[in-house]
């Protein structure tokens, strides 16, 4: 009798914390839904009375395109500004583009070379790719050598009429001799970044040369109930434990540290098979080996333990922190996370469930022992790896 009462309260445990889990979800889901940030998408408009490239550019008054990351200012220029400003660096191209089928396509395009756009700033020498966003929640990704290259355009017009709204989209993107899913149709966010790699797995149906990506508007979002409010001028890291150096870090401090970005999918572990609370994003931070390098480890260290501003937290394994893809994110898809998604610093683990991705993170701490979290204290994977989804707890 005793053993099946203790059955029946660890097993009723386990259902009290699903329920909680999942109704964080729907509840974050349903705001998700109804207080989203909205997206510029380009109206269409009536092409056939346009008369010249000028008065196109000003049918599109809100159209804007925001250059930032790795660059010495970062730029917002309408693409009438664009169009007006360099009407001397304006051509008339033949493109090849290579589809995936490896069918070759030909056309004829009107457009200028994307290094013109941002003539009044220079790139730094530590930016090493490009991240090109359009309104359709497409992405693709550059070198910063293809871009300032002589084979990058943006387009506005193909075999001598300008591009159908939608089809090709108002403005594209197009790589000449280049693969055509990197012709990219109303691009509106130009992310100059370091490092870049991809993490997502065959079993997320990415292929390995797009980077399609889930907005932050419309991505899942889990907390224990609120979202902290943070004053970042007060806000510091602390990084303890094991190490030789504690660390107190500012935001500001964190952002000129070195940088990196990874592809990579975040999935909450109770996500059913064929969920929505799963997405992929370019996530943009520090590699969480080079906070390791600065604090120095000591002998011993077994975990590393994260604490959050709205009182969770988790750990993960030193081998795992050491894992490639691993960082201290500070962007999300080009732009700065946003209060939902952790600002100001989040955990990326390309290969755990969300729970190992800890938001709100105000102090590390590297430790000895076994930690157990928040969710681990209540019975849910202490592992928690999405390379056995067979297994979602235990």
């Amino acid at each position: 009798m005793k053993k099946k009462l203790i059955i029946a309260l660890v097993v009723g445990s386990v259902v009290i914390a699903l329920g909680f889990f999942l109704y964080f979800i729907i509840e974050n889901e349903i705001e998700k839904r109804s207080t989203g940030a909205e997206v510029f998408v380009p109206e269409e408009i009536d092409i056939s009375v346009i008369e010249n490239d000028l008065e196109f550019a000003e049918s599109l008054p809100e159209y804007e395109m925001l250059f930032t990351g790795l660059l010495n200012e970062e730029l917002a220029r309408s693409f009438y500004d664009i169009l007006s400003e360099n009407q001397d660096k304006i051509l008339t191209f033949s493109a090849r583009g290579i589809r995936t089928d490896e069918e070759i396509v030909e056309e004829e395009f009107t457009g200028i070379n994307l290094k013109y756009l941002i003539e009044d700033t220079s790139i730094q020498e530590k930016a090493e790719n490009v991240i090109i966003y359009a309104t359709d929640l497409f992405a693709a990704q550059f070198s910063t050598e293809e871009y300032l290259g002589d084979e990058v355009y943006l387009v506005w017009k193909k075999n001598g009429e300008y591009l159908s709204p939608s089809g090709d989209g108002i403005l594209k993107i197009v790589f000449d001799n280049g693969p055509t899913n990197k012709w990219v149709k109303n691009p509106v966010l130009f992310d100059f970044i370091g490092p870049y790699g991809e993490q997502v797995s065959e079993q997320d149906d990415i292929s390995g040369t797009d980077v399609d990506f889930i907005s932050e508007q419309n991505f899942f979002t889990l907390s224990l109930g609120f979202i902290p409010e943070i004053d970042i001028e007060e806000w510091t890291l602390e990084i303890t434990g094991l190490v030789a150096d504690p660390l107190e870090l500012s935001y500001d401090q964190i952002l000129a540290m070195l940088q990196e970005s990874v592809f990579a999918t975040l999935e909450t572990i109770s996500n059913p098979p064929g969920g929505s609370s799963i997405g992929n994003a370019v996530w943009t931070g520090v590699p969480f080996g080079h906070i390791m390098d600065l604090a120095g480890i000591k002998d011993g260290v077994l975990e590393v333990a994260f604490f959050c501003d709205d009182g969770y937290s988790t750990s993960i394994t030193i081998d795992e922190a050491m894992e490639e893809g691993v960082m201290l994110a500070y962007k999300m898809n080009g732009q700065t996370l946003t209060s939902e998604h952790g600002f100001p610093v989040r955990m990326v683990v390309p290969e755990k469930y969300g729970m190992k991705w800890p938001k709100w993170i105000n102090k590390i701490e590297f430790v000895d022992y076994d930690y157990k979290g928040y969710w681990e204290q209540r019975g849910w994977s202490d592992y928690a790896g999405r390379d056995r989804p067979e297994e979602r707890y235990d």
